[in-house]
């Protein structure tokens, strides 16, 4: 072990350890680090992430394309598997993050990982606050999340499976373009904006704006649902079987279905919604 490291002390390159943050002086600083015994690089990426994340200007949605392809570049310097993109999310970020971007940089980080037949499980019970953007572009495999307080659940997502056993905030599958996003719990706003393709199934209640400007796949509420359904709908399905508020008079394509006595009606152009709530 004294001639490995040595070694590595010699020729820090041998190793593929991150620090994509830091100059050479303090990747070799880092290097020592890591041929310590006690070395945890979930830590150490717990650590590179906030000094990263300290540079983003506040929160917006746009930056989330940013913060997951850096969660790429980690994981690929660091060589992650999946299990340990789950402790790191799971155990080592709660004690240190209280970024609400952290779901765009944990998809980035399994990404590339997850293969169709795997499972990774998110626990957010364990944090204080919201976490945005878990599943952003999820494309394979299938991610079961336990608890409340996430928003952007599913953005750009293209394969694959969603599991989401509790409440969600505003804008899931924005964007979609396949696979299936199951909500075990109610929603918020903005469900299924610009939705392209795939499946969002709310086993509660969902608020208000679904399925604005869709173009493809199918919206299913189980429970009550709020104002201006099918907002610039062009194409695809959405199901309620609860309440409504209304349907938006710009609708201009697509399907809208109501659960009636045994069977799905169809709702036409001009229809009031039956048991429909005032907006």
């Amino acid at each position: 072990m004294r001639a490995i490291r040595a070694l590595l002390k010699n020729n820090p390159d041998l190793l593929k350890c991150g620090s994509v943050n830091l100059d050479k002086r303090e990747k070799r600083q880092r290097y020592n680090e890591f041929i310590k015994d006690n070395y945890d690089k979930l830590e150490d990426i717990a650590r590179e992430y906030r000094i990263w994340v300290a540079k983003i200007p506040g929160w917006r949605l746009e930056l989330g394309e940013k913060v997951f392809n850096f969660g790429k570049r980690i994981a690929e310097e660091y060589g992650l598997n999946l299990q340990e993109v789950g402790r790191l999310f799971n155990e080592i970020l709660p004690q240190r993050m209280r970024s609400p971007l952290l779901g765009f940089f944990i998809s980035g980080a399994y990404n590339e990982v997850i293969q169709e037949d795997d499972l990774l499980c998110l626990n957010l019970s364990r944090y204080t606050g919201t976490v945005s953007g878990l599943g952003y572009r999820h494309s394979k495999g299938r991610l079961e999340i336990l608890g409340k307080g996430t928003y952007c659940l599913g953005v750009k997502m293209e394969s694959g499976e969603i599991l989401l056993r509790g409440n969600v905030g505003s804008h899931v599958g924005k964007f979609m373009q396949g696979g299936q996003i199951i909500i075990q719990g109610n929603a918020g706003n903005w469900i299924g904006q610009n939705m392209r393709g795939g499946l969002i199934r709310i086993r509660g209640n969902a608020r208000d704006i679904i399925g604005k400007k869709m173009t493809g796949g199918e919206i299913v509420i189980e429970g009550d649902a709020g104002c201006w359904v099918a907002d610039e709908m062009r194409k695809g399905i959405i199901r309620i079987q609860g309440e409504y508020g209304s349907l938006d008079e710009e609708r201009r394509g697509g399907e809208i279905f109501q659960w009636q006595e045994d069977r799905w009606e169809r709702i036409e152009y001009g229809e009031v919604l039956g048991r429909a709530r005032i907006c």
